[in-house]
């Protein structure tokens, strides 16, 4: 049995990959495996995958005979064997690669191909694995008169150009994920930002400036309000904010308000006034390379955007120690 506590803790130490994760039969697909040698004496590299697959080509990180892998047939299943020997340096990342010839039915079918590293003792050290979807025909036929069907000429015809078209074709079915803040590439985010007229900082790592877009209804629908700048300010600066609101004295027109030649508006009086206190962590200096003093200017600029322009506003910077 698996042990789960184990693999998770060591996940980082094989992880495991292919070239392309849809498929179809006779198709060549590279499996790429990237791992750090656990260092023990008598462990092994252990490659597990469905008997269809014929291998064809490998490369190992090793010149050494003895590393050379050896494949076994096992239940309908080929395993593959890598001595991890003393030509493997202990907690050295190193990368192998196996190529693989799809030698199935025209039928739609999954693929799992496993990896595990095994002590001498054959415990498991750590496992990944990935799953292939092969394709029986090509999805090109579905937009054919059913005469074609059992054409297996066309079927592999169509499969060629669908193999060509389909980085297009998942680009456009995954089109809405372009639009999601949280999903988008990196390069989208500066375009995503100016499409909603959000004026970004480099001062920004770009996961803060995709929770600002992520808010940025909420910021615009209550800019200037107490709740829209707490919220810019938290993401802004990942760290607490407090704001004391203090309202105008004195400014108040109404039914029994005089306003004429010798009333003077504003005498002894408060103006409408915000106290921003921030409680930013000390990491965000080390972040920015800024001073304490250049970071707390920094947030005075940010501050006076998000303001009223009638408002008076001082801003309190606290940083706290790393946690």
């Amino acid at each position: 049995m698996v042990d789960t506590d184990k693999i998770e803790t060591t996940k980082e130490t094989l992880t495991l990959a292919v070239d392309r994760s849809n498929c179809y039969p006779g198709e060549l697909v590279t499996i790429y495996l990237r791992f750090i040698a656990p260092g023990a004496a008598g462990s092994m590299l252990q490659l597990e995958m469905p008997g269809v697959l014929k291998i064809e080509a490998y490369e190992v990180p090793s010149e050494k005979t003895a590393s050379l892998p050896s494949v076994t047939a096992v239940d309908q299943e080929l395993v593959v064997m890598i001595p991890l020997d003393a030509e493997f340096a202990a907690g050295k990342e190193y990368l192998a690669k196996l190529s693989a010839r799809i030698n199935t039915f025209y039928i739609d079918q999954y693929m799992t191909v496993q990896a595990s590293i095994l002590d001498a003792n054959s415990e498991i050290l750590a496992s990944a694995s990935v799953r292939l979807a092969v394709h029986g025909k090509g999805n090109y036929l579905n937009y054919l008169p059913e005469l074609y069907e059992g054409d297996d000429f066309t079927s592999r015809l169509l499969m060629m150009f669908e193999s060509f078209w389909k980085p297009i074709s998942q680009q456009i079915d995954q089109v809405d994920s372009y639009f999601d803040p949280l999903l988008t590439p990196p390069a989208m985010v500066p375009w995503l930002a100016s499409w909603l007229g959000l004026p970004l900082d480099d001062l920004l790592p770009i996961e803060r400036v995709r929770m600002l877009i992520k808010n940025a209804m909420m910021l615009f629908q209550c800019r200037g309000t107490a709740a829209a700048i707490k919220k810019y300010l938290e993401i802004f600066t990942d760290g607490d904010v407090e704001i004391t609101e203090r309202r105008a004295r004195n400014f108040i027109l109404g039914g029994e308000s005089t306003l004429g030649v010798e009333v003077a508006l504003g005498k002894q009086n408060q103006p409408n006034s915000v106290l921003v206190m921030l409680r930013v962590p000390e990491y965000e200096l080390d972040r920015t390379k800024y001073s304490a003093e250049m970071y707390s200017r920094k947030i005075v600029e940010v501050v006076r955007t998000q303001v009223p322009a009638h408002v008076f506003f001082e801003v309190n910077c606290e940083f706290l120690p790393k946690a």
